[in-house]
């Protein structure tokens, strides 16, 4: 058949298209509807990549192993080289590309699904409309604590106009996007966060991830990580002997009573077991010293922390968390405040995610962190191969920090 003949999608004969066939299903011949049906299987088929992961991590040669699988990991294991003794070809290259195209649209497809179905019920169940969404004013609140460096009020005073609920509504798909697609971007920090999300075999302890989420309202950051957990369990060829790994989280807001009620409204949404332990909301003021007694909770949890997330949240408190002081006689901008006593306090291997709308206090942040024994990679300093920037997958502006050791701490 030649590429330009027409297909008719009706018939599945050659020669014409859908809008032109005066055949009937009864008029059509049962040649023509298998081979129509065969067809339509296929490309169904081609269209499934969730299964297509599925299929090829099913061919990876620890099946006699229940130790879980990191899916891009291990493609960059069966990376096409010439060790092997095969020749480097194109369609090899080509097949190894492919199986990372499957797996990008894989995860963006059960996030997208998973988010869709969340946000109807969480839409209902807080009685938010299109209407409220359009009316409310939170946009330009937000706009003004950017632009000041000062906190957002999401506070009880916004109630009438539905602000803290609106906002939870609107920004529960793009909040949850971009951390869960910077989880399985495609780099070595990404794959420690990947790594602390795996399962674990049922022969074991359930494997367990605390989390610390700072300004993370609701609950956005445990969505994404349980998404990504569940994402990770479910395509392991071994799925059946392997359980997902438990996610706690623990939110830590300046309005952690106005935000409570729609967290706990989301966690019931999410988790129809409503286990209350794997999402609570606690006080934090990034203003204050981590030392401030109001941080009691937030001490305590430094302590056994295995990833601590700041979303959006660090931006609109600049002018608080970056401040002036004089070191040798000169004044120079630091991090000052419960940021500085994170970097400080948290254990060696704590990974910390920083995404933000800038990236105006990376420089002061990254300074901080050297000076505590941490590493990082920062969004405009990916690896580059060639002179060409790799496929990227996160928000634009981000910092991923690992802790490797406390021999420096003051």
């Amino acid at each position: 058949m030649d590429a330009s003949t027409p297909l008719c999608f009706q018939c599945g004969g050659l020669g014409h298209k859908t809008c032109y066939c005066k055949s009937t299903s009864a008029e059509s011949n049962n040649e023509e509807k298998e081979s129509f049906k065969r067809y339509k299987d296929n490309r169904k088929k081609n269209h499934d990549h969730f299964g297509k992961v599925v299929r090829w991590m099913a061919e990876s040669k620890r099946l006699d192993s229940d130790e879980p699988i990191d899916p891009l990991v291990w493609l960059k294991s069966q990376a096409p080289t010439d060790i092997d003794g095969r020749c480097v070809t194109q369609r090899r290259l080509d097949l190894q590309r492919a199986k990372y195209n499957d797996l990008d649209k894989a995860q963006r497809t059960v996030f997208g699904g998973a988010i869709a179905q969340l946000k109807s019920s969480l839409s209902s169940r807080l009685n938010i409309s299109s209407e409220d969404q359009l009316a409310s004013q939170w946009h330009k609140k937000l706009t003004r604590a950017v632009q000041l460096g000062q906190p957002a009020e999401f506070s009880s005073t916004n109630r009438e106009e539905h602000c803290i609920e609106v906002y939870a509504v609107e920004k529960l798909q793009p909040r949850c996007r971009q951390l869960h697609h910077l989880i399985f971007h495609d780099n070595s920090f990404s794959a420690k966060i990947r790594s602390k999300l795996l399962p674990s075999a049922n022969n074991k302890a359930q494997s367990s991830t605390n989390c610390i989420s700072l300004g993370g309202g609701p609950g956005f950051d445990h969505i994404s990580f349980c998404i990504a957990a569940m994402f990770l369990h479910d395509i392991q060829p071994n799925r059946s002997n392997l359980q997902p790994n438990r996610i706690k989280t623990e939110v830590y807001d300046l309005y952690n009573d106005d935000w409570e009620p729609v967290m706990t409204t989301l966690r019931q949404c999410f988790d129809k077991d409503d286990e209350k332990e794997s999402l609570t909301m606690h006080h934090v003021d990034l203003r204050l010293d981590l030392d401030d007694e109001s941080h009691e909770q937030l001490r305590t949890s430094l302590q056994t922390v295995d990833i601590i997330c700041a979303q959006f949240v660090l931006h609109e408190n600049s002018s608080f968390i970056a401040q002036e002081v004089e070191i040798e006689g000169r004044p120079q901008k630091q991090i000052v405040g419960v940021m500085r006593g994170i970097f400080r306090c948290s254990p060696v291997n704590t990974i910390m995610i920083i995404t933000d709308s800038a990236n105006t206090l990376f420089p002061y942040l990254k300074d901080c962190a050297r000076e505590y024994g941490w590493i990082y990679l920062c969004a405009e300093e990916q690896l580059r191969k060639e002179g060409k920037r790799r496929t990227y997958l996160g928000p634009k502006s981000f910092l991923i920090l690992l802790r490797m050791n406390i021999a420096c701490v003051k």
